[in-house]
């Protein structure tokens, strides 16, 4: 659906757990900047639903106090105030009938205000623990059937994690495919918001550069890094369940390598974009126990375990290192290296190496390969690293780069953009930047045989200062392991 078409269809949105740091943090700066871009339907209402009995006022309070401090904006009073008159507010338990029956009436006075029947988008910013009671309140209560065959579409948004394992995103994904078909689901993952991931298929697919020679038989590995020069900041109940693999690897990392090594969708819709990174992540070869043993690292920075809210005795990983590979005509025998970290040098990008010739034109010893970088902070670009020869009488060569920079991330509001986006698509009914049910399957099938062994303390949880570089170093063993 065009963003044009958008506009001219009465849209609810329907937020659980509006009181909450997400709302706070990402989905109510968001709505305002869509507000200010004039992205709205022309008919358009949002229902913040809480437990918190504070009414509309004071939840008004509430989101002025949200937008008069984020970070490095300052809005203007009356674009705030335009901005609340879109919001109405309900108090209610999650566990209660009783509050979706009040929602029902909310909607059905919305609906009459109108005369139309108005699409629903109900987002479910709560933890994972209270989706069952909220999907199957709202299927008792009729809150999401249409109002036609051609009228009110509903879709229903949930955030990652997609469970803990296998088992927990199947029954999750059963759970809601009691109430919406796989189109209705839009699973966001911020990171698919990022527009480095979509450059990364304009800049293979669009282009005549590459694309012949992105496979085994040009390419000598994929490194994926996702460095932060953080720690947990205030995420310690989640994180310390959780670790680094969960938080970063099995959801963000994963999609940038399907990103960087999917074979060429037929059209850049949805459906077949979507197709083509699930078939990628099926193909990842799952790790037997030997082998987490021998092609995985794990550490933990020193100090984590004194973090309030971490277990001192907590076997955690905040930097974790895998030798992985695929299985494909495209990719057989090609290293995928896979590095996280805490409290390490923040960078976070893809580096494709390329084989270098043989023969080579080199001297003796001396092997020029050619590097494509994807970076995605602290600065956004595309970087292609070559060779030429010095000036001179001599043939010494130097390294040069081709750089294209698409922005400082450090000069952009955290998540704001990307959950902008992302927003605007669940309206327009754009998948494309949302996992499929598929690519959550093939995600954890890789994973939970990592977080198994792991469990079992088959590999040694190393400690390592924050801010060196030694944990890096230590691991490339797994690395040296992979090509034996």
């Amino acid at each position: 659906m065009s963003a044009i078409k958008a506009k001219n269809i009465p849209t609810v949105f329907i937020i659980f757990g509006a009181t909450g740091d997400l709302m706070a943090k990402k989905i109510a700066p968001a709505l305002f900047h869509l507000y200010r871009n004039g992205k709205f339907p022309n008919l358009f209402k949002i229902i913040a639903f809480s437990r918190r009995d504070i009414g509309l006022e004071g939840f008004k309070e509430h989101l002025r106090t949200i937008l008069a401090n984020k970070k490095g904006k300052q809005f203007k009073k009356e674009d705030i105030e335009a901005f609340l008159n879109f919001f109405e507010y309900q108090q209610g338990d999650f566990e209660k009938v009783d509050a979706y029956n009040t929602l029902a009436s909310y909607l059905g006075n919305i609906d009459g205000e109108w005369m139309a029947c108005s699409n629903k988008l109900f987002y479910l910013a709560v933890p994972p623990s209270n989706y069952r009671s909220i999907v199957e309140h709202l299927k008792t209560s009729g809150l999401t059937k249409p109002c036609g065959p051609d009228e009110g579409w509903t879709r229903v948004i949930v955030e990652k994690p997609f469970g803990k394992n296998a088992q927990t995103a199947l029954e999750l994904d059963l759970l809601l495919a009691d109430l919406f078909q796989e189109e209705q689901i839009y699973r966001i993952d911020h990171y698919l918001g990022k527009d480095m991931l979509q450059n990364i298929l304009s800049f293979r697919f669009n282009n005549d550069l590459f694309e012949d020679s992105w496979d085994k038989d040009h390419i000598e590995k994929i490194e994926i890094r996702f460095m932060e020069n953080i720690g947990i900041e205030g995420r310690s109940t989640f994180y310390d369940g959780v670790g680094a693999l969960r938080d970063v690897g099995q959801n963000h990392m994963l999609q940038m390598l399907a990103f960087v090594a999917m074979d060429q969708p037929k059209t850049f819709t949805a459906g077949d974009v979507r197709t083509q990174r699930a078939e990628i992540l099926k193909k990842l070869n799952t790790l037997s126990p030997l082998e987490v043993e021998k092609l995985t690292y794990r550490g933990q920075y020193i100090g984590y375990k004194e973090v309030e809210g971490v277990s001192p005795k907590s076997t955690t990983e905040t930097y974790f290192k895998i030798a992985a590979s695929i299985s494909s005509t495209r990719w057989s025998g090609i290293p995928i290296i896979l590095e996280a970290g805490k409290e390490l040098e923040q960078k976070k990008e893809i580096v494709v190496t390329f084989k270098h010739r043989e023969p080579c034109l080199c001297p003796p010893g001396v092997h020029y390969k050619n590097k494509v970088f994807f970076t995605l902070e602290p600065k956004e670009g595309i970087t292609i690293e070559f060779w030429s020869k010095k000036p001179g009488h001599g043939y010494e060569m130097e390294k040069q780069k081709l750089s294209f920079l698409f922005r400082d991330q450090r000069k952009k509001v955290q998540y704001v953009e990307e959950y902008e986006r992302l927003l605007l698509d669940c309206i327009t009914g754009n998948q494309l930047p949302f996992v499929s049910t598929d690519e959550v399957k093939a995600m954890w099938n890789f994973i939970d045989p990592i977080i198994e062994a792991w469990d079992k303390n088959k590999v040694q949880l190393v400690e390592y200062k924050p801010k060196t570089k030694k944990v890096i170093t230590d691991s490339l063993i797994v690395e040296k392991r992979l090509l034996e």
